[in-house]
């Protein structure tokens, strides 16, 4: 059994929650971008089903943006979620300049809802913390 902390979750991270499990309802069909494999499973925690790409993979960059122009394909666009730090958003510049080059959607509007949500967060993979709370929607044990 996983350990629950007696903490109750706040307004904003009952928001993240509520943001990550509709996600692909509101943005469908999408792809998602993260920077590595904790955030990937973290998003996947939280209900979202779209494909996800990891920035840090064995893939070149080049490799990469081969990657996601073939996963774009006949989707909405693209939601750029690496982290809400000082790197992560120097990632999302980068990915974002060379998405617009290769005329591939950004879907701003959610990396800005998310990015407000956040709150104290600043990394993706520390949202962890969310299931360990008292009233975390997903059951510790399920982590």
């Amino acid at each position: 059994m996983e350990y629950r902390s007696e903490e109750k979750l706040d307004e904003n991270e009952r928001e993240l929650i509520d943001l990550f499990s509709s996600l692909d309802e509101r943005f469908e069909p999408m792809v998602v971008l993260v920077e590595g494999k904790r955030d990937e499973q973290v998003l996947r925690d939280l209900g979202v089903k779209a494909p996800i790409i990891r920035t840090q993979s064995w893939r070149s960059r080049v490799q990469l943006f081969r990657h996601i122009e073939r996963m774009v394909e006949n989707k909405r666009g693209v939601v750029i979620l690496t982290d809400f730090d000082r790197e992560g958003k120097e990632i999302k510049k980068e990915i974002a300049k060379e998405l617009q080059i290769l005329k591939i959607p950004l879907l701003t509007q959610a990396r800005r809802e998310i990015g407000k949500a956040m709150g104290n967060y600043r990394c993706i993979e520390e949202l962890v913390a969310l299931f360990k709370k008292k009233d975390s929607p997903v059951p510790a044990s399920d982590l």
